[in-house]
């Protein structure tokens, strides 16, 4: 992974901690590796950015309609 995606992956996850500021990072890492249905041990550093960034889509579309 390059600097770049690395960068992109830190911010997503810093994204979902705002999202979810009770969990711990051990269990947003874990959460992210199960929403790309991977064990967080297996996971690849892309496969975890495209999971957080289909979450992130997914919660910024449930904002979006509440508001309308």
């Amino acid at each position: 992974m390059n600097a770049q995606r690395r960068t992109a992956l830190l911010q997503a996850l810093m994204e979902l901690c705002d999202h979810y500021p009770h969990w711990r990072f051990g269990q947003l890492v874990s959460n992210v590796a199960g929403w790309a249905d991977v064990d967080c041990w297996e996971i690849e550093d892309e496969d975890l950015l495209a999971a957080a960034k289909s979450h992130l889509d997914c919660l910024k579309n449930r904002e979006r309609h509440a508001v309308e």
